[in-house]
């Protein structure tokens, strides 16, 4: 190599290391280094006391030719040292997975308790977070380190006293003829997803409670009024469940099998009450649900949610109608016809008492100080976010995929993997930094819950969302298989596809691009809020949302070099000279269901429960921006839907067909606002 060269390339190695993996910093001095020096060290670092911060970058290249001149020689022998050292990458990428290792076992471990809200394993977790960004160096950010907010925690369900119901049959003259009584835990039991209080309602059977246009399938057509303020006995699952050739696709459940969807379609149809009974298929028919199932209980609806045993029903149907159920079952697989009917003279009565308990949950935080960029804008430099959250199921609750079993969700690569992560690339880039920009460091709470800790951040930001200038987000990072990688987002920011292209291939991994910046992560509270993500993910496994999800399962070898990855994407978003620009993607936002129902196009607003279905946006081109809905709307009306929550608006939507307009109302400023949205096709 020419000596023209060797210089050229010391220069550059220089001002452009922080976009490389090497740790080397500008200097305002260099010190004259000796071959004996380099042949000792091995290696040759420039990281030494003299070193300056980015700040002296102006200062380094106005003084480039005076340097240039009396450290030629210097810059020539560090040159050929690093090209004959033996970077010793192994010994430093062991460490690396010890520690990796170390900090996924102490989050998954049984003492964590599954780190779900309220438990003392999440506030230990979010306690040793915050001590572990300290000792690494972190800033607090204005001397802020966590930031509280608060959730639901769960639905309680008091003693028997408080929870009782029976069946009863009239007599002419008002008195009790038959008493069927129900006993708590026994034969029935309330769900958290209802509400509190005295009931008295006549009861009327409902079949599967599913009104699908698509399938041209309706419980609820021949009860008509009949089905306001009364008690309807719903069958779980779908009709024909066994047959290959259902309209219901098949031996598949669709979404209109979800107790949710059932229950929102019963609140649409104005019942008093709703009464779970297991289907002919059920391998233990008369087996209960957990309490906290069909919701977590952090909104309850009004009206009352009860399951009650299917030999109790079963008796209760025989009676008023003088069929066995499961004649009345097989004729609706039969003829896809509806069975309901006004179960005349019979009642539900009784109590329920569902007391919600509320915790304080914490964003942990710290952050490099930036020095430069975005400063002249308002004093502050801007802003890199890398975030992951550090919640998970605790013992298991409605979103747990082994359901009805209490055990510890471990969580480990849901999501200590992603935690793990971020504290190791807060480990590299404090070593280096600082850095032009901010950067900050956030590991959330309550994302299983529904992005809650993000969406409280967003809306609350400790530092300007508008000197924000990308967000990448690290969620399920520990089962790396076959070198692959999936990264949502990379049509978000301007140069992001050629970013990826550089740092993913150089490192060795293949990736599988999402361009769209929503999904079932924190990276979309960021993107609703128009700044671009990247969300990297290693996939989905068996052990997802189960016990099973355990450390000793975790890729800690490829969750080293997921983590340099990152390093070298963040520090390049740190220190590049032009951030990039958002892009909003057109396409579907994340928020569940989909399937047959037509095409909206709102983006959910996680962190702003109740009162109608809340939206941070709408996606481009989407039929809601046609209609001209905007971010910060609360939709309380799809055509004669009530909405009071993401389930109504689903559940009203499955009732229109694509091509059709319909009468949105919105509140927006506190005003309502009537729109007209034309709806798309199915995605």
């Amino acid at each position: 190599m020419s000596l023209p060269m060797v210089l050229s390339r010391c220069v550059r190695a220089v001002f452009q290391a922080q976009a490389r993996d090497c740790s080397v910093r500008p200097l305002i001095t260099l010190k004259l280094i000796t071959l004996k020096g380099c042949a000792e060290s091995g290696k040759m670092s420039l990281r030494q006391n003299e070193t300056n911060r980015w700040n002296s970058v102006s200062l380094l290249s106005k003084h480039t030719i005076t340097l240039l001149s009396w450290c030629g020689l210097s810059i020539c022998l560090f040159a050929m040292s690093a090209a004959f050292a033996e970077p010793r990458l192994d010994v430093a990428t062991n460490e690396r997975e010890n520690r990796l290792r170390s900090d996924v076992t102490w989050l998954a471990a049984p003492e964590r308790e599954g780190r779900g809200p309220g438990t003392e394993g999440i506030r230990d977790a979010a306690a040793w977070i915050g001590q572990q960004f300290a000792s690494i160096g972190l800033k607090s950010v204005d001397g802020i380190r966590e930031q509280p907010f608060t959730m639901t925690l769960e639905a309680v369900l008091p003693k028997e006293q408080a929870n009782h119901a029976e069946f009863v049959k009239l007599a002419a003259d008002g008195s009790v003829e038959i008493c069927l009584p129900l006993k708590l835990g026994e034969t029935f039991t309330p769900l958290a997803v209802g509400g509190s209080g005295t009931f008295d309602l006549p009861i009327a059977f409902a079949g599967y409670g599913i009104t699908a246009p698509t399938q041209e399938y309706d419980d609820y057509e021949s009860l008509g009024q009949n089905a306001v303020s009364k008690a309807l006995l719903v069958l779980r699952q779908e009709p024909q469940k066994d047959n290959p050739h259902s309209v219901f696709n098949g031996n598949q459940a669709t979404q209109h099998a979800a107790l949710v969807r059932k229950i929102a379609n019963a609140a649409e149809h104005e019942a008093g009450a709703v009464v779970f009974c297991n289907d002919a298929s059920a391998t233990e028919p008369d087996a209960l649900m957990d309490f906290r199932r069909a919701g977590g209980g952090e909104n309850g609806r009004a009206m009352p949610v009860l399951q009650v045993s299917r030999s109790v029903v079963a008796d209760l149907i025989e009676r008023a109608t003088h069929s066995p159920i499961a004649t009345l079952e097989s004729e609706i697989d039969r003829t896809l016809e509806p069975k309901s009917q006004v179960l005349d003279g019979w009642r539900l009565r009784g109590e329920v008492t569902i007391r919600r308990q509320q915790t304080d949950a914490d964003n942990i935080v710290g952050c490099i100080p930036g020095v430069g960029f975005g400063a002249e804008k308002s004093g502050a430099p801007d802003v890199v976010v890398l975030g992951a959250h550090y919640d998970h199921l605790g013992f298991g609750d409605s979103n747990s995929l082994s359901p009805g079993t209490r055990a510890i969700h471990h969580g480990a690569d849901d999501n200590a993997s992603g935690t793990a992560a971020l504290l190791e690339v807060a480990r590299q880039l404090q070593a280096e930094g600082p850095f032009p920009r901010t950067i900050l460091f956030i590991a959330f709470a309550g994302e299983e819950r529904g992005l809650l800790g993000s969406g409280y951040y967003t809306a609350n930001p400790l530092l300007p969302l508008e000197q924000t200038t990308a967000m990448v987000n690290l969620d399920m990072v520990g089962r790396l298989v076959d070198d692959k990688l999936i990264i949502h987002g990379t049509g978000t920011g301007s140069n992001f596809d050629e970013l990826i292209d550089q740092f993913v291939s150089k490192a060795g991994f293949s990736v599988a691009k999402e361009p769209g910046g929503y999904g079932p992560s924190d990276h979309s509270s960021f993107y609703a809020r128009k700044i671009p993500v990247l969300h990297v993910f290693t996939g989905s496994h068996t052990d997802y949302h189960r016990p099973t999800d355990t450390a000793d399962k975790v890729n800690y070898a490829g969750m080293a070099r997921i983590s340099a990855l990152i390093a070298n994407l963040v520090r390049e978003f740190a220190t590049a000279s032009e951030p990039p620009e958002y892009i909003e993607v057109a396409g579907k936002p994340f928020m569940g269901g989909g399937g047959d129902r037509p095409y909206f196009g709102s983006i959910p607003d996680f962190a702003k429960p109740g009162g109608g279905y809340a939206i941070t946006g709408v996606s481009k081109t989407s039929p809601a921006a046609k209609g001209g809905l905007e971010g910060g709307d609360v939709i309380v009306r799809l055509g004669e839907s009530a909405i009071t929550g993401l389930e109504d608006f689903d559940s009203a939507l499955r009732k229109h067909k694509a091509g059709e307009t319909v009468e949105v109302v919105v509140l927006r400023n506190g005003k309502e606002v009537t729109l007209a949205v034309t709806l798309g096709d199915p995605r």
